[in-house]
């Protein structure tokens, strides 16, 4: 006798704990979305976090005091002498409050000009 078996390589099991609250948002949304379960529900929403985050730039916001971004802005400036303030804070991983603060205070001091 032969038996025929599923091939399919089945999905490793992870282990979540949710609060009651959120959990019971999950089941609402399973019951209205007619999904199959909470696991396709929370398939769908991790693809969709995932894909989100792949297609984002992460850029890690280091603890800057005000002089040593000043410095860093400074020097940033001199070998790109054009760019815009998010460009500085991404490259720099400065904070936008404090690289905006910085910038329109050199900006004061005639360090820097706003580009035409």
């Amino acid at each position: 006798m032969q038996y025929m078996q599923n091939r399919t390589v089945r999905k490793p099991t992870i282990s979540l704990r949710l609060p009651p609250k959120l959990l019971s948002e999950v089941d609402d949304l399973v019951g209205r979305a007619h999904m199959k379960s909470r696991t396709e529900f929370l398939e769908r929403a991790i693809e969709a976090y995932v894909q989100d985050l792949r297609e984002s730039k992460v850029v890690v916001v280091r603890n800057w005091t005000e002089a040593k971004a000043r410095g860093a802005i400074v020097k940033y400036l001199r070998r790109k002498p054009s760019a815009f303030v998010s460009e500085i804070c991404e490259a720099l991983g400065i904070d936008f409050e404090l690289a905006f603060r910085v910038v329109r205070r050199l900006m004061e001091d005639g360090i820097v000009d706003r580009a035409p």
